[in-house]
């Protein structure tokens, strides 16, 4: 799960993904499965509340599941790896990390496949030794497909 979490925080999906609705989806078909097979093991003498707390427990695993899907597919199988110039934007704190705070330091960068921004996580030590005064943008290399970015890397330059 980390594993995925880590890919997916330098990951930007199309705007049309529908993410929500898959995972929704998931669950759905997840706990539906393991319903009916309930039925035809357990069916003798089981009540409705048992139904219902297996539809539950299937629904949250399939929702759990299919989580970062999306993410590990442009991961996974990108089309082609690209290469390109980009404008950035540097903020303080950076983005959330969950219950441990912030980062340090937020990079915003655009992504030119998914016309979307991004914000990346950095430190105040990478930022003074990897950007100088002058440099205006960034040359960012993504593993891209139909859905979405993952950004391999990025480097400052000067434009």
């Amino acid at each position: 799960m980390s594993w995925t979490t880590s890919i997916s925080n330098y990951t930007i999906l199309q705007e049309s993904v529908p993410e929500l609705t898959t995972y929704i989806s998931v669950g759905v078909a997840i706990g539906a499965l393991l319903v009916i097979r309930a039925f035809f093991v357990h069916a003798f003498n089981q009540t409705l509340k048992y139904f219902a707390n297996t539809f539950l427990c299937g629904f949250c695993l399939g929702f759990v599941l299919s989580l970062n899907g999306y993410d590990i597919y442009v991961y996974l199988f990108p089309d082609k790896i690209i290469g390109y110039e980009s404008e950035y934007e540097v903020v303080f704190p950076g983005p959330s990390r969950g219950k441990h705070g912030h980062c340090e330091a937020g990079l915003w960068l655009k992504d030119q496949n998914t016309n979307r921004w991004i914000q990346l996580c950095t430190n105040k030590e990478y930022l003074h030794s990897h950007r100088k005064q002058g440099m205006t943008g960034v040359w960012v290399t993504a593993r891209v497909n139909n859905i979405g970015s993952y950004i391999v890397s990025y480097e400052f330059i000067y434009l």
